[in-house]
C-alpha cells in the first residue's frame, strides 16, 4: 500500500469515446437547465437551507427575468389567496414594511402582467433587478383607503439573485 499512486489512464476505443460524449451531453443540458435570464425555478422558497442574496450585476435594462416574474405572480397569488404569511417568506429585506403587513386590506389579488420593458435603472442598493408588475387587488373592505375601489394598480417588484439561483422578493411598493 505504501507508495501506490492512483494513476488515471486515457480511455481507449469506440465505447470510451461515446462514454465522454454522453457525460459532455449531459454536463451541457445541466449547464442549461440552470443558466440563462430566468434563473432556477420560483416555487415557494425552498425548505433546509436558507440560500443568501449573492452579490450579481444588476440588471438595469431590457426584459425582466422569466424567473424573477414568476417570483412575483406567485407572491401576488399568495396573497390574494389570504396565505400573507406565506408570501412574506418570499421576502429577503428584513426592513421591507410587507413584513408588518397584516393583509386585512386585500380580499383577492393576482398579476395582472409584468410589464415589458420595465427593467428600472437603479433597483436599488441590496436589489438585482426592479420592475413593474400589474396587479389586479379587490380590497377589503370594499373601498379600503389604501386601494381604493377594485382594480389595476402598478406595483414596482424589487427582486434579488439568491446563492442557490433561485430569485426572492426583496420588495415591493407603488414607486420606483
Amino acid at each position: 500500500m505504501h507508495g501506490e499512486r492512483n494513476v488515471v489512464r486515457p480511455v481507449r476505443g469506440r465505447g470510451g469515446v461515446f462514454a465522454l460524449h454522453v457525460a459532455a451531453c449531459v454536463c451541457a443540458v445541466l449547464l442549461a437547465a440552470c443558466s440563462g435570464s430566468g434563473g432556477a425555478s420560483p416555487a415557494s422558497p425552498p425548505a433546509g437551507a436558507v440560500p443568501t442574496p449573492v452579490p450579481s450585476p444588476r440588471i438595469t435594462r431590457g426584459e425582466p427575468p422569466i424567473a424573477a416574474a414568476d417570483v412575483v405572480r406567485e407572491f401576488w397569488t399568495v396573497v390574494g389567496e389570504g396565505r400573507l404569511t406565506e408570501a412574506q417568506r418570499f421576502l429577503v429585506a428584513p426592513e421591507s414594511p410587507i413584513l408588518e403587513w397584516t393583509g386585512d386590506d386585500i380580499a383577492s389579488a393576482h398579476v395582472v402582467r409584468i410589464v415589458p420593458r420595465s427593467v428600472g435603472r437603479n433597483p436599488g442598493e441590496s436589489a438585482t433587478v426592479e420592475f413593474a408588475a400589474d396587479v389586479w387587488i379587490d380590497p377589503s373592505p370594499p373601498g379600503a383607503a389604501v386601494w381604493g375601489g377594485p382594480g389595476e394598480h402598478r406595483l414596482f417588484e424589487s427582486l434579488v439573485r439568491m446563492s442557490d439561483g433561485t430569485w426572492r422578493m426583496y420588495d415591493s411598493g407603488t414607486g420606483p
